[in-house]
């Protein structure tokens, strides 16, 4: 999972991306970076850590353009490390290019075997460099070689390029990943996310239509097609549960209205449970929680205090001291929980390992009865599509039935979400179901390739 953004005809290019990435940090907190263009040759600056750790004001101030693209990253498919870290840059027939990429493309391994036989050299273990050596490969100006070179792509990718002072977006057949379109004032934005567009004091205009190519140059847009026919849409529906921002629309319906009616849909499931009081798991249980608590009648209470100054990079050398990060990460206000029968609501059930200990630190802290609600199915198969799921052994869903899940959790009772219920409560304005279910169905719309 990752974010991306591009800006164009824009004086404060470098400026604006950055405060865009800020706002995209939750999809990535491993590495941050962004290219700019318009005054000379492309300049690019990126680095491991948070946006605001790896843009200090003389950074951009140093690197003026007047259009630029963006990235975060949270690590999948491939390292974290700095030579993985975008947008990724290369000098071609037709001059400079760059990209960054949000997703994860499927037959990447074939695709990089067929170039090495040739003698292609590979800088990066990620598969966004494939990209470049594709655009290379199909010649031509980008109008003709971006096409060319995405209608070879399987899985998931939104795309942001930059060739000089033209922006261009992509997204794949299945739309599994989102790519919104916005103007500030002159200037055209594509964003993973329309929060993104709107902070930095632009309007969303659309999504980009899956298999859509979109070309935009001097405040213009210059073209827009599709590169093939396009699929049934099969968007990401962990987008709504998890990933994006509450204050992003999707389908024509903010995040937090689907994570509201996600706990109202999950409270009218849950009828027969009496409880004090229903709490979330912050921060992605919380309108899932005013949800139910609204349905329900049952009192909403934060009893969680989160520590948001702990990033994914911090690193716990021995299990005492990785039960001691945890307790820092999350902990219990007791007074809210002390001799309590509770509803806790989050958003997915994956290991186990945090719902355990999450539990556990609620009967330490007093609570009486725990009702575990999860505001999604199962997960029972792994994502091939830009999230970072493991293994189907190491999916507790997919290894335990619901009672031994219960007793595993040490739980009085264990709650999911059931598929049609998560479909509603998602669809917004959207016709039937667009949405990829694979991880909760096992049934995947493009199958990775090794």
């Amino acid at each position: 999972m990752c974010g991306i953004i591009g800006i164009e005809n824009n004086n404060r290019a470098g400026a604006l991306a950055v405060l865009g990435l800020m706002t995209l940090q939750h999809r990535g907190e491993e590495s941050a970076g962004i290219t700019i263009s318009g005054k000379g040759a492309l300049l690019t600056h990126k680095g491991m850590g948070l946006v605001s750790a790896v843009f200090a004001r003389d950074v951009i101030s140093s690197m003026p353009g007047t259009a630029a693209i963006g990235h975060v990253r949270y690590t999948t498919s491939s390292g974290s490390s700095l030579e993985n870290a975008q947008p990724f840059y290369a000098k071609y027939e037709h001059g400079e290019i760059a990209v960054a990429h949000n997703g994860n493309i499927t037959n990447f391994p074939k695709l990089r075997r067929e170039f090495a036989s040739k003698g292609a050299l590979f800088a990066h273990s990620s598969d966004t460099e494939i990209l470049l050596h594709l655009i290379a490969a199909a010649g031509g100006k980008p109008e003709h070689a971006v096409p060319a070179a995405v209608s070879r792509l399987e899985g998931a990718f939104s795309l942001v390029f930059l060739k000089g002072k033209t922006l261009i977006g992509a997204r794949d057949a299945d739309g599994f990943r989102p790519l919104i379109l916005g103007k500030a004032g002159k200037s055209y934005i594509l964003a993973s996310e329309s929060a993104a567009v709107e902070i930095i004091g632009g309007k969303c205009i659309r999504e980009i239509k899956p298999c859509e190519i979109i070309i935009i140059e001097n405040g213009k847009i210059k073209k827009s097609f599709l590169y093939k026919k396009p699929k049934k849409q099969n968007s990401c529906i962990f987008e709504q549960i998890y990933f994006s921002r509450p204050d992003s629309a999707l389908f024509g319906k903010t995040v937090k209205e689907s994570r509201e009616e996600l706990g109202r849909r999950l409270a009218k499931q849950m009828k027969h449970i009496k409880a004090d009081i229903v709490m979330p798991v912050p921060d992605s249980g919380f309108f899932a929680a005013q949800g139910f608590s609204r349905e329900s009648g049952i009192r909403f209470e934060n009893g969680f205090v989160r520590n948001h100054y702990m990033g994914r990079s911090f690193i716990k050398p021995s299990q005492e001291l990785r039960e001691l990060a945890a307790r820092l990460k999350l902990s219990v206000i007791k007074e809210v929980v002390k001799g309590k029968d509770i509803v806790v609501i989050d958003d997915s059930l994956v290991r186990g390992t945090t719902s355990r200990r999450i539990i556990r630190s609620l009967r330490e802290a007093g609570a009486n009865k725990i009702h575990l609600a999860l505001s999604c199915p199962p997960v029972i198969s792994p994502c091939y599509y830009g999230i970072d799921t493991p293994v189907k052994e190491q999916l507790i869903s997919a290894q335990k039935t619901k009672e031994e899940i219960k007793k595993y959790l040490n739980a009085d009772s264990v709650t999911f979400l059931s598929l049609d219920n998560l479909i509603k409560s998602c669809l917004g304005n959207a016709g039937g179901s667009p949405f990829c279910t694979a991880c909760f169905t096992g049934k995947y719309p493009v199958k990775n390739k090794k």
